[in-house]
């Protein structure tokens, strides 16, 4: 019988190698008892148990007909790997792991990523690295899962067949039945220790039929699905590599002939897609007379760039086509109109609008888009494109969709920006009634905002998408959509760090207003210009603005915003230490917001009036302007509210209670919570720091006091910021640390000196005059209080006289 052992020929072979039954069983790594019983004839020795027994008696190429009587050979062992990359660099986290989970008995490793991330070559290197634990052979097999999606994929008949035939050369027939080609295949790998790499592989269940019925060999497969619902399979997603390791395998392919800053552009250009960046690099050495610049110009050019990372079926757009081919028309729309988002992300309530279809649906098509790597997700309902399958999706578009239909999609995506911001900003200004009119205007039929922290939220996440948006409507020409949405935009400017967007937005805003000669745009924009450059300290500009808003909005009937307009220019006073015009511009808008009726305007007006009134001292008059404000601010207006008591906090303090007024401002502090670094939650902490100062907890202050200087500068708010730094030089002179005292004092002094703030300027020179007093240095005492006294004089406020005694005490001194 073909395959039996002879039972005559074991022995002689035996003693001929002068070995006892002990020796053979021992070096061939087999029981004493085993021997015996193959040379007795009581046992039928498996293939691997003979190729043991070969290898231990040093039988040569004829060894197995010698020890079976028969012309058959031991089973080969196929070798069957590619060649690995020899320039292979990085994926070092990646590798650890596949062979951590390989150590620990994992039947199955596998590696998913989008096209071209570079699943095979790091398979091929894991199985190069673990070949010798395997010496039954390792085989190579593409299931061309997304290799041929205009053909058929290979059948499991086909690839059990070809498995067989590399384990087992001889012309012996296979069975045509699937089953039984299963059951030989499973037969024939049983003992034996195999690697078999399934590269390519489409599914979860084409990897499932080829899984071994025993333990002992491995599985090692790549897909662009996530394989891990196999059955104790390890799964590790690939995804491009960070700027290190990609500059790490630009080098190692070009050796010496790039930098590492070229290396960064090319990688940059590529997306760090090992796939293009290998094309690239086989560019440059296909080219020896290219310059790097050379190759940098072709690749910058993005209606190109395809183009230049092409190679046939090797390409990038060949790898990508043919994941895209694997999709229904619905998904291929989808990773299609994809491509039309101007900014970085999208969520489920902006895909269903661009293909316009219902939540639901798009959810499930962009988690199918992500099962196949054609779409990435960072963060829960986020889904974004990698850089060239934007590019790729985006020529499909311009291939496969009519302009027309592609226009629409992309006013539907902008109508539901248009609907969230607006009813973000409707949330967060409910004093504001062009937000309300707008969110009705605009209203899609999608939720709304359940609070203002969820709408503040909402616009941190949204934002630079919302910025791309306004970009992308104006340059198609979409004015009336472009202009909607940079107002609504521009609503979040108090609580947006980043002053940069919200400055681009509202010129495009203006531009557009300005080149469409709409007078009602132009107000509302000029307007939202001058708050703008109000916060930046270039007051006169505001000034110009601002009047020319307030004029505007009387103009059109819009009494109500020309009064909040005006009331701006009543900040901008009190910004510049001019206190008292500052109370009289806000008492002037607030009889124009009463006259409109607009009690949501005169609420807020009421509520920035405050401030000033403090400043002069006014407390009975504050008492009474908070009160009022109060009575009228709108169901909802959590944000003012809490304004509100943190100003009730401060009249607490100045009348001599600090330690209730910590009480308050720490419980508002709380309440802020989830609105971020805003300028109201900066000028709290500020408060806080003055309670905490007045209680001499002078290092608790001070805490206190550089989390907001660390606010102000994100804000890039000079405003907080000098506020801030005078206070913290009062809590680090109180604590002894003069010179630390000077430093916040001397900045706080250039920064007032350069926004023309009288009130802030003369603080810092209080300040100074403190820490000389300390110092014993009478004559420094007595000129920085010289210039603190005509600074309060000017802005008229009570410690103008305090400054006077100090003076008087020098002077009797």
């Amino acid at each position: 019988m073909p395959g039996r052992a002879s039972l005559s020929n074991l022995r002689p072979l035996r003693l001929r190698a002068m070995m006892s039954q002990v020796e053979l069983a021992s070096k061939a790594g087999l029981g004493i008892r085993t021997i015996r019983d193959i040379e007795s004839g009581k046992v039928r020795p498996q293939p691997k148990t003979l190729r043991l027994l070969a290898e231990a008696l040093g039988l040569e190429s004829d060894g197995w007909a010698l020890l079976t009587g028969s012309p058959e050979r031991v089973a080969a062992t196929p070798r069957e790997l590619p060649r690995a990359l020899a320039a292979f660099t990085g994926r070092g986290s990646h590798l650890d792991a596949l062979l951590a989970a390989v150590d620990n008995g994992a039947p199955v490793v596998a590696v998913h990523g989008m096209a071209g991330v570079g699943k095979t070559s790091l398979a091929v290197w894991v199985a190069h690295t673990l070949a010798s634990q395997y010496p039954d052979g390792q085989l190579f097999v593409d299931l061309h899962g997304f290799t041929h999606p205009g053909g058929t994929r290979p059948e499991l008949s086909s690839v059990l067949t070809r498995v067989l035939r590399s384990l087992d050369p001889s012309d012996r027939a296979l069975p045509a039945d699937c089953d039984e080609l299963t059951a030989r295949y499973r037969s024939a790998i049983a003992d034996r220790r195999i690697l078999l790499v399934l590269d390519n592989a489409a599914s979860a269940d084409q990897v499932e039929a080829l899984l071994p019925g025993t333990p002992g060999s491995l599985i090692l497969a790549t897909s662009r699905r996530d394989l891990s619902p196999l059955a104790g399979a390890y799964s590790v997603p690939l995804e491009p590599p960070p700027m290190r390791e990609a500059v790490a395998m630009l080098s190692a392919a070009v050796p010496g002939q790039i930098t590492e800053a070229e290396a960064v552009a090319i990688a940059e250009r590529c997306g760090r897609l090992p796939l293009a960046m290998g094309l690239a690099a086989a560019r440059l050495r296909s080219r020896p007379r290219w310059r790097v610049a050379d190759l940098l110009e072709r690749l910058s050019d993005e209606d190109r760039l395809l183009d230049e990372l092409d190679m046939g079926h090797r390409g990038v757009a060949a790898a990508l086509r043919a994941s895209y081919l694997e999709l229904d028309s619905d998904h291929q729309r989808l990773l299609r109109r994809l491509s039309l988002v101007p900014g970085h992300d999208v969520d489920v309530h902006a895909a269903a609008a661009l293909c316009d279809v219902g939540e639901e649906r798009a959810a499930a098509m962009l988690e199918s888009l992500v099962d196949v790597h054609l779409a990435e997700t960072r963060s829960p309902g986020r889904y974004r494109l990698h850089d060239l399958v934007r590019l790729f999706g985006s020529r499909l578009a311009g291939l496969e969709e009519s302009q027309a239909d592609l226009d629409e999609a992309f006013l539907r995506l902008v109508g539901v920006y248009l609907h969230f911001t607006y009813h973000a900003a409707a949330r967060l200004h409910p004093n504001k009634r062009r937000f309300a009119e707008g969110a009705a205007a605009h209203d899609a039929g999608l939720p709304g905002f359940r609070n203002q922290p969820s709408a503040l939220a909402w616009f941190h996440t949204e934002r630079g998408n919302l910025e791309s948006a306004v970009v992308a409507a104006a340059d198609a020409g979409q004015v009336e959509h472009a202009w909607q949405l940079a107002t609504a935009f521009n609503a979040f400017f108090v609580h947006d760090p980043d002053v940069g967007p919200q400055a681009s937005v509202n010129q495009i805003a203006l531009d557009i207003a300005r080149r469409t000669g709409d007078g009602r745009k132009e107000a509302f924009s000029l307007g939202d210009a001058g708050r703008q450059l109000l916060a930046a300290g270039r007051h006169q500009e505001a000034i110009d603005y601002l009047d020319r808003s307030v004029a505007l909005k009387r103009e059109l009937g819009e009494f109500g915003d020309a009064a909040l307009t005006l009331a701006n220019i009543g900040v901008l006073h009190r910004r510049s230490g001019r206190f008292a015009e500052a109370v009289e511009v806000h008492k002037t808008a607030l009889a124009q917001a009463e006259a409109a009726a607009d009690s949501a305007a005169a609420a807020l007006i009421r509520t920035n009036m405050v401030v000033p009134l403090l400043r002069l001292g006014r407390f009975a008059e504050t008492g009474r302007c908070l009160a009022a404000a109060e009575r009228r601010l709108d169901v909802g207006d959590d944000h003012n509210r809490i304004r509100i008591k943190v100003f009730r906090g401060v009249l607490v303090r100045e009348h001599g209670d600090p330690a209730e007024a910590v009480t308050m401002h720490a419980a508002c502090l709380r309440a802020y919570r989830g609105e971020g670094v805003t300028a109201d939650v900066t000028a709290t902490l500020i408060e806080l720091g003055e309670d905490l100062l007045r209680l001499g907890r002078n290092t608790e202050a001070a805490a206190q006091l550089n989390q907001a200087i660390e606010y102000a500068l994100k804000l890039v708010d000079p405003s907080l910021e000098r506020s801030a730094r005078n206070c913290l030089g009062r809590a680090l002179a109180a604590s002894g640390d003069t010179e630390a005292a000077i430093g916040e004092f001397e900045r706080a002094a250039a920064i007032a000196g350069t926004h023309a703030d009288a009130y802030e300027l003369a603080r810092a020179h209080h300040g100074l005059a403190d820490v000389q007093r300390r110092r014993g240095d009478t004559a420094a005492e007595r000129l920085h209080l010289q210039n603190a006294v005509r600074g309060y004089m000017a802005c008229d406020v009570p410690e103008a006289a305090v400054v006077t005694e100090q003076l008087s005490r020098i002077a009797r001194a």
